[in-house]
């Protein structure tokens, strides 16, 4: 059953409003620093999902309501999968698929902004838990139903075709958002910060 149609602005917050709940009550043997600070991680997240279709936000919506009336705490389930406490959830194809797409992503990324990337980015080092980029995503995704990772495959595939860098993207709206001009003012500043 598919949600009715809201507004983006709406459904983004009460995407954000479902998953901060959700995390907050995620209890690991240290609380994550943006469960200290809800304002960061809607800002991180929510600038995330202004990316996304409307389309997929309708799904994904659509999987945390479903999540909810069923007692699931996806966020829960997402990090337990990361620490290897739950076997895989989703065996969905698509889901190495997406990896593969944002890995290439995060890889340009580094390249371009290597003082961002090290101050903000997960690593994608051999790491087998979530300080690894790809067990990070891969563990997210296995959350969502298979109808909103195929409208989130189609949508970075059909970016990445174009050339387009979702994930530089998403960080220059991020800056933006935290008073930042650019990627390359903010790359600066990072950079002489280390120096």
């Amino acid at each position: 059953m598919d949600v009715y149609k809201r507004s983006r602005e709406v459904l983004i917050k009460s995407i954000l409003n479902i998953e901060l709940s959700m995390f907050l009550k995620v209890n690991g043997e240290s609380n994550a620093p943006c469960q200290e600070h809800p304002d960061a991680f809607r800002k991180i997240r929510g600038s995330i999902y202004e990316f996304w279709s409307d389309e997929m936000l309708e799904s994904y919506f659509n999987d945390l309501v479903v999540a909810e009336r069923s007692d699931r705490n996806l966020v829960f389930e997402k990090y337990a999968r990361m620490d290897n406490k739950i076997p895989k959830t989703n065996n969905n194809p698509l889901i190495d698929n997406i990896v593969e797409i944002e890995q290439k992503w995060q890889e340009n990324l580094k390249e371009m902004y290597p003082a961002i990337y090290n101050h903000t980015c997960r690593d994608m080092n051999l790491a087998s838990d979530g300080s690894n980029f790809k067990v990070y995503l891969a563990s997210e995704l296995e959350t969502y139903s298979d109808r909103t990772l195929k409208k989130y495959y189609d949508h970075v595939k059909t970016a990445f075709d174009k050339g387009e860098n979702l994930s530089v993207e998403m960080l220059g709206q991020l800056a933006k958002k935290s008073g930042i001009e650019s990627l390359e003012k903010l790359e600066q500043l990072m950079q002489a910060d280390v120096n």
